[in-house]
């Protein structure tokens, strides 16, 4: 029984000495020795126990085993290629899938996926928005392959940068008495009902509330809807309470609130964090665009 053939270059050396009708032809074409094509194409004959062409001296012609082998052959040749070419886009990070985590605004890091898709377009992006906790815990699952968070998780089972930091900002009704304040520190607000969403930063701010105003004493009014951003803006705006967003102003407030930045060191840390483990090419592209991006923090 013939064995398995296993070396591309033979059906190269067929196809191609088929197409040019000429093993001298055909090696010229693939820029190798005549003898290397001719032993080739013994090689596979052998190999399949049928020859392949008749030789003579005005050149070669392929039987009939040769036609049926060889139409055969090209289109299983044409799949392996592109597979073959899939499989080195994939490896480079060309093509592919990465799924991202975030538990901070995508606004605060949607330039860098802008460069990432410029750069590798070939790859699908799904975003999946989390609280930073749960973002952590989705990493190390793999369910996804980084995360951008509020903070870095202690354990250090996880490779983390910090990026930057981010200013908190307070968000008023605009009826509000402190909504023509140019900057507010939080003692100014430290009997105000703050209302947060459930999920993404609202656990992170509400941490750093009930750490930065305890030494006020009194009851901290905090509590979390399980609503999006733009829902909690409408909430703000018919009264319900206050509220903490981050990342850089807008030009203008949504249609019934203010913003207000709030003073001294009320920020957001934004990091990335991920396995170090995980394989993607995809995620190894998107973390250079992240070093090179100038946002990684001194000392990261």
């Amino acid at each position: 029984m013939p064995e398995r053939i296993l070396d591309l270059r033979l059906f190269r050396y067929a196809l191609a000495s088929a197409e040019h009708g000429s093993f001298r032809r055909a090696a010229a074409a693939l820029n190798v020795q005549q003898s290397t094509v001719s032993r080739g194409i013994r090689n596979l004959e052998h190999r399949l126990g049928a020859e392949l062409f008749e030789r003579g001296h005005a050149g070669i012609r392929s039987t009939r085993a040769g036609e049926r082998f060889l139409e055969e052959a090209t289109l299983g040749f044409d799949h392996l290629e592109r597979a073959m070419q899939r499989v080195g886009a994939l490896q480079r990070g060309e093509r592919g899938e990465l799924t991202v985590g975030v538990s901070v605004p995508f606004i605060l890091v949607g330039d860098l996926f802008e460069r990432f898709r410029d750069e590798y377009e070939g790859v699908s992006v799904e975003i999946v928005e989390s609280t930073t906790t749960a973002s952590w815990a989705t990493v190390q699952q793999r369910k996804v392959d980084v995360a951008f968070v509020a903070k870095t998780p202690a354990d250090g089972a996880l490779r983390s940068l910090h990026l930057r930091d981010e200013r908190m900002v307070v968000m008023l009704p605009k009826s509000h008495p402190l909504a023509g304040a140019k900057r507010l520190n939080l003692e100014e607000l430290r009997l105000e009902r703050f209302i947060l969403c459930a999920g993404g930063l609202g656990p992170d701010i509400k941490d750093h509330l009930a750490r930065r105003m305890a030494k006020w004493g009194g009851e901290l009014r905090i509590q979390l809807h399980r609503v999006g951003q733009c829902n909690l803006i409408n909430m703000v705006a018919k009264g319900f309470g206050v509220t903490i967003v981050v990342g850089p102003l807008p030009r203008a407030a949504p249609d019934g609130v203010v913003l207000v930045p709030l003073a001294g060191r009320n920020v957001v840390s934004l990091c990335a964090v991920w396995m170090e483990s995980n394989p993607n090419p995809a995620l190894k592209g998107l973390l250079s665009i992240v070093r090179g991006s100038g946002q990684v923090g001194a000392g990261t």
